[in-house]
């Protein structure tokens, strides 16, 4: 079983208002310089999902990610000092450009995992579900859950399929450049891929569209009437209103969207990290639920969920710290 004793005290609420974005989203590129170097390792990535035995995965994208760097096809160096700033000053030997290959390794072999889905016979990776005594308990009581899951390299498919694999299909709020690409050809080609690889888990997609922002939200919405389970990724991609919380000794943003349904609807709102524990077993972890107060200031009550959220967040960050897909996204004062 995995350890969830903290391993540091719980980071302390920001005096913070609430973030609005504010002006229009910049348009989705025809094309991207990313989508040609993906194009070139899309061929090498199929032939590692099809051809390696999955215990050879992680070595085998530990080596592509070395060779992409000498490439220059990705630059570690912001992973690496973040990290450093983080890590270092618990471990003097820390190597954070080593950290920072390791930690783009787990995001291609999340690829891996993907592509095998979608080839014949699947990706059959033993997933283990704990927790799921919480979403049990919140659907007895009828008014749905939302899930909110943490960006973590594994979390994507693997969640999804466990959830499924124990009885329960989420809906995902998700963006159309939700996959490989950010571009709009990207968007109708390989990012199908990993639709055509989550769908088949879920109970449906609820897909954000910024011309009409509340629709989704009205989706959502509509699942949780009907006690279903909604799901959402940790982040700060999409929304309008953003979170600041304090984690890590710096400052991480977050959409308050999972727990603003959670005060509409009174659906229970909970946690869910998925990491590869040191057995080397991909765990699905369905934490207790946040509370979310239902009555006074409501950005109050948003803040307090999402500075709940950063606390939990901090201790799997530091028990699987080249997990964590959002090392870019920490800032610092300074």
């Amino acid at each position: 079983m995995i350890d969830n004793t903290p391993a540091r005290s719980p980071p302390t609420p920001l005096p913070l208002p609430l973030l609005r974005r504010e002006g229009p989203r910049s348009p989705r590129p025809w094309i991207a310089r990313a989508d040609l170097a993906f194009a070139a390792e899309l061929p090498v990535l199929w032939a590692m999902a099809l051809g390696l035995p999955e215990r050879r995965w992680a070595r085998a994208c530990r080596r592509l990610e070395s060779a992409k760097a000498a490439l220059r096809f990705f630059d570690p160096v912001p992973v690496a000092r973040t990290a450093a700033r983080v890590l270092g000053a618990r471990d003097p030997s820390f190597d954070a450009r080593a950290f920072a290959l390791e930690s783009a390794a787990g995001r291609s072999e999340h690829h891996l995992q993907i592509l095998r889905e979608v080839a014949p016979g699947g990706w059959r990776a033993p997933l283990a579900l704990d927790g799921k005594e919480h979403l049990d308990t919140a659907l007895a009581e009828g008014r749905g859950a939302v899930l909110w899951v943490a960006h973590f390299c594994f979390n994507a498919l693997a969640t999804k399929k466990a959830l499924a694999e124990a009885g329960h299909r989420a809906w995902h709020v998700s963006r159309p450049e939700h996959g490989f690409s950010k571009s709009r050809i990207g968007i109708a080609t390989v990012n199908r891929i990993r639709v055509r690889a989550e769908i088949a888990h879920l109970a449906g997609r609820i897909v954000i569209d910024r011309e009409r922002p509340n629709a989704a939200s009205l989706a959502a919405q509509r699942v949780l009437e009907t006690n279903g389970i909604v799901s959402i990724t940790a982040g700060a991609w999409e929304g309008r209103r953003i979170a600041r919380i304090e984690v890590l000794g710096g400052t991480l943003d977050l959409a308050v969207g999972a727990p603003r349904l959670a005060r509409s609807t009174g659906a229970a709102l909970l946690p869910v990290f998925t990491v590869r524990g040191d057995d080397g077993h991909l765990r699905v972890i369905v934490e207790p639920r946040i509370p979310v107060a239902h009555e006074g200031d409501a950005d109050e009550a948003l803040r307090a969920a999402t500075h709940a959220f950063g606390a939990r967040l901090e201790v799997y960050v530091f028990r699987y710290p080249r997990q964590w897909r959002d090392w870019k996204n920490l800032a610092f004062a300074d």
